[in-house]
Order: C-alpha cells, then sequence, then structure tokens
C-alpha cells in the first residue's frame, strides 16, 4: 500500500452559489454547513457604503497579474515605478506593491531556507557540542538540557527525511520493475491503461504487476513524478535540515539576527512561483465574479510582502514586513505561517507592539499538526508580556459538517492559545498561472478571518483592531454538536470551550448583527 501525502496549502474561494465547491460562505442554520454566512452578512449590509480597506498579507508573494486579483493588488501610489528612486522616503526603493525580503537588489531571489528546528539547534550546537556537563554552573545546564532536547528532535526530522527518502526510492523501484514487467508481458513500449485493465491472465506475477500499476494509474503516479518527490526530500537534507545552509547569506547578504539591518530586498512580489500567497490574496480579495472567485471583501487592496520561503520564515523578515504594513497604511495583515521553534522571536513581538500602538490587526494561522499550541507553542504566538496581546487572533482549520467532525482532522488547538476556528477543508482559490485549485489548512482558515475583519472595518471604519477581535470573538456560531473529537485523538471527545478561546467558528453574519446592536 502507498502512503499518500497531503501538502496542506491555503488557497480561495468561488461564487456565492448554493453548493458546497464554496460552502465556506454558507450559513450554518439557513444551509446547515459550517461555513461564516458571508452571503448572508452581506445581505444585512444592504445599503451601506463601505471604505476601501488595505489587507498585507506576509507570505511567500503572489501572483499579483491573476485576473481575479489583479485589480484588488495595493499599489504604493507615492512611489514612481521603476525610477530606482525611493520617492516616498520608506526605506524601501520601486515599492509599487510591497516588498520582497527574500531577494536582493540586484534582482537574485531565494526559494530554500532553513527551518526554525535547523537553525535553534545550529546556534547551541555550536556552543554546547564539545562541551562537558559536568563543567557547567545550574543555570547553563538548564541550557544544555534544553540542547540535548533539541538536537534529538533535529535528529529524529533528520532519520524521518532519510526513511521517506528510502521509501519512495522503493516505490520507484518497484514502478519500475513494474513497467519493465508490462512491457515484455503485452509487448508494448506503450501500453495504456485499458491495456492493463484487460489483462485475464491468472498467474500470481502477472496479477500483480496488473493490480500495482492500476493503483500506480489511480494515484496519478509515474517514475518521474516519484523521481521528483525522491529529489525534493534530498533538496530538504541540503537545505532544510542541513545546520550548515548558507543560502541566504549568499544571496541576500544581511545578517539575520541584527534587526537594525535593513537594507535588502526588493520589490519582487512575485518571486519564485508563489503559489500559496497566490491563494490567500485570493482567498480574502479574490475580484467578486460569479463564474471565478469571490473573496470574502470588496472594496479591498492587497499589500504584497514576501517573507515566506521553501523552509521557514526569518523572525526579522517578519518583523520589518510588519512595520512595512503598519506604516504604509494597512488595516489588518494576514500571516498563514507558523512553527515550532523561533531564534529572535523578541523582534516579532515587538512589531506586535507597534501594531497595536497602530491600531493593525493581525490574524495568524494556528498550525496543521494536530498540535495543542498550549503545550507546543508556534510561532510567533501574539503573546506580548505573557498575555495575549489584544489586535491578535489566532485561527484553526474547521471542517463542513456539524458532527464530531468538526474540526479539520489536521487542526492544532488550544484553549488559551488558538482564539476561534474557521473553514479550512477544501476551500477554492486561485493557483498560478491564472488558474484555480483548492486547499486545505490553517493557512485558508487565516484568511477568511483576515477578510471578514476586513469586511467589518469596512463597513465600520471606527471599530478599532480590538474591537473588531472582541466581535469576532464574542460572535462566533457554537456547533449544535456538544462534543466534538480532538484532532488526533478519535477516542477523545471535548467542548469546543476545551479547543479554542471563542469556543467556536467564526461566522460574519453574527458579527454584523452583534455591532449593529453593541457598537453603533
Amino acid at each position: 500500500m502507498f502512503r499518500i501525502c497531503l501538502i496542506l496549502i491555503c488557497l480561495p474561494i468561488l461564487s456565492f452559489a448554493q453548493d458546497l465547491n464554496s460552502w465556506h460562505h454558507l450559513d450554518p442554520e439557513k444551509d446547515k454547513v459550517l461555513g461564516v454566512s458571508t452571503k448572508r452578512a452581506y445581505k444585512l449590509l444592504k445599503g451601506k457604503t463601505p471604505d476601501t480597506v488595505v489587507v498585507a498579507i506576509l507570505d511567500n508573494g503572489a501572483e499579483i497579474t491573476h485576473p481575479d486579483i489583479q485589480a484588488n493588488i495595493w499599489v504604493n501610489k507615492n512611489e514612481i515605478p521603476d525610477n530606482n528612486i525611493d520617492d516616498d522616503g520608506n526605506g524601501y526603493i520601486d515599492d509599487i506593491h510591497g516588498w520582497n525580503f527574500l531577494g536582493n537588489a540586484e534582482g537574485e531571489n531565494y526559494r530554500r531556507e532553513t527551518i526554525g528546528l535547523t537553525r535553534v539547534y545550529a546556534k547551541l550546537r555550536d556552543k554546547y557540542a564539545s562541551v562537558n556537563e559536568n563543567d557547567l554552573d545550574e543555570d547553563e545546564k538548564e541550557s544544555y538540557k534544553y540542547y540535548l532536547k533539541v538536537k534529538e528532535e533535529f535528529e529524529n526530522e533528520v532519520a524521518t527525511k532519510r526513511e521517506d527518502i528510502n521509501y519512495h526510492k522503493e516505490i520507484l523501484q518497484l514502478f519500475n520493475d513494474t513497467d519493465q514487467f508490462l512491457k515484455i508481458f503485452l509487448k508494448k513500449e506503450d501500453y495504456t491503461k485499458k491495456d492493463v485493465e484487460k489483462i485475464k491472465k491468472k498467474k500470481p506475477e502477472v496479477q500483480r504487476a496488473k493490480q500495482n500499476r492500476l493503483l500506480f494509474y489511480q494515484r496519478k503516479t509515474d517514475a518521474a513524478s516519484l523521481q521528483k518527490s525522491i529529489d525534493n526530500l534530498k533538496k530538504d537534507m541540503t537545505s532544510r535540515l542541513n545546520p550548515d545552509f548558507k543560502n541566504r547569506e549568499e544571496v541576500v547578504g544581511d545578517d539575520p539576527d541584527d534587526i537594525t539591518d535593513t537594507n535588502y530586498g526588493n520589490n519582487m512580489v512575485w518571486a519564485r512561483g508563489p503559489y500559496h500567497g497566490t491563494g490567500v490574496a485570493s482567498i480574502i480579495g479574490g475580484i467578486h465574479n460569479e463564474n471565478t472567485v469571490d473573496g470574502m471583501v470588496q472594496p479591498v487592496k492587497l499589500m504584497i510582502l514576501r517573507v515566506v520561503p521553501n523552509g521557514d520564515e526569518r523572525d526579522k523578515d517578519v518583523a520589518l514586513a510588519i512595520r512595512y504594513a503598519i506604516n504604509n497604511g494597512a488595516d489588518i495583515i494576514n500571516l498563514s505561517f507558523a512553527k515550532k521553534y523561533s531564534v529572535n522571536p523578541s523582534f516579532v513581538e515587538e512589531a506586535i507592539k507597534d501594531a497595536i500602538e497602530k491600531d493593525v490587526l493581525i490574524v495568524q494561522a494556528a498550525g496543521n499538526w494536530v498540535y495543542n499550541n498550549d503545550t507546543v507553542p508556534h510561532y510567533p504566538t501574539g503573546m506580548i508580556d505573557d498575555k495575549k496581546a489584544e489586535n491578535y487572533i489566532v485561527v484553526g482549520a474547521s471542517d463542513k459538517i456539524d458532527n464530531e467532525n468538526v474540526l479539520a482532522y489536521f487542526a492544532n488547538y488550544g484553549k488559551e492559545s488558538v482564539d476561534i476556528f474557521a473553514p479550512g477543508m477544501d476551500i477554492p482559490a486561485c493557483e498560478l498561472k491564472g488558474t484555480y485549485g483548492k486547499g486545505s489548512g490553517s493557512s485558508d482558515a487565516a484568511p477568511i478571518v483576515a477578510g471578514a475583519a476586513a469586511l467589518i472595518k469596512a463597513y465600520y471604519p471606527d471599530l478599532s483592531a480590538a474591537q473588531i477581535k472582541k466581535v469576532i470573538m464574542q460572535s462566533a456560531y457554537r456547533p449544535q454538536t456538544k462534543k466534538v473529537k480532538v484532532p488526533g485523538n478519535d477516542k477523545m471527545l471535548v467542548t469546543m470551550d476545551e479547543l479554542c478561546v471563542s469556543g467556536g467558528i467564526m461566522n460574519l453574519f453574527r458579527a454584523i448583527e452583534l455591532i449593529e446592536k453593541e457598537y453603533k
């Protein structure tokens, strides 16, 4: 049997048609689907005139020419395009649609990067690898024990990756052996699926080859795709899990541990195939069009800030991007990423404080690893001085139907750390080269909440970031199912209050109702 790896990425929305293709727009009561009631909310807002809101998308960039988001891309009107001058004096040259923190002034951009675990391990290894624990004082012994914990987890990750490589090699060998056997048996170099299906011979080796090849057809797997998987896994070993990987140093040239070293990057927010950020952008602000994609909010301008490589984002890039967003007019910031280990969490904490002062709301994805974020923190955490920031919402992924499987099977959760859930399964979205697809993950759930928050800001501009968060939390829809499965543990049933702060799922209609009653 084959193992199936599901890549959980963020992606967006089709029209408000009454079908499950756009289920996240539907209403729990009227449609019996756990959507966020977008369609119903727009009816409630009929006759009102919205302001234009700016949503900053910190991600891996976006395809700004995609026909369903192009018209809603933010334009820096104080910057003259392509004159190689910082016209508005904000420190970024020709930043027309945002900024790319993963490149240099010569237009070089990098994709692969280490993960947070690798970076923490590398720093601690350099300090403790040659140390004798008996020579350390008590304070240092605690740090040394932490190093041993990190080292063990890092080595386990490396071992798992090697197992995956070997496994895919075995499957590739099986494919090649099966393919060669069938070519000889069928006496055809280019046989088809129908040729295989017509095989009647009962010999065990023939039937094994037939069933194996049909399974490969079913999984749409061939030698090229298997080899590509092997190559990517090997690249992970030399980049994501390589403590000596220096790709950023060679391309960007900054010191990622120095928050004052800010002279880097370029304006190429579309660089290196930004599939993930393109999807996020369309969930928030895809153009309302019955034939293609409907984003959560209109009118909106999408500010694109490229900070997420193939690997974990750097804390400095996130912090500088947050500051860029708040200094250039963003009302809402979406972060569809999270990581278990952070080298410089204080960089982001200080930027969040700046966002509080500028009254900007930040929405972040909770993660997709069936972890309890209360016990396994995911960064950024949104915590300031041991307290969740009043302008910060962490969003987990939920599913369609009101039953025990309310939460997505991969969802992270946390009674204190995850604020609310939102649709995060099979969400339609824009993909690269002007195409469309579907995605699953908290990366999809977060922009649904960010888009809802932006819609609230558009129609009720006097509400503060803290008030918008409060409204979203207070108006959460509580499923009728009293106890639901804890992701990763089908035998454990708990109330939604045990899984998130609000005890429910984002609901835009209820949020608008609450504003009309209590905040006008």
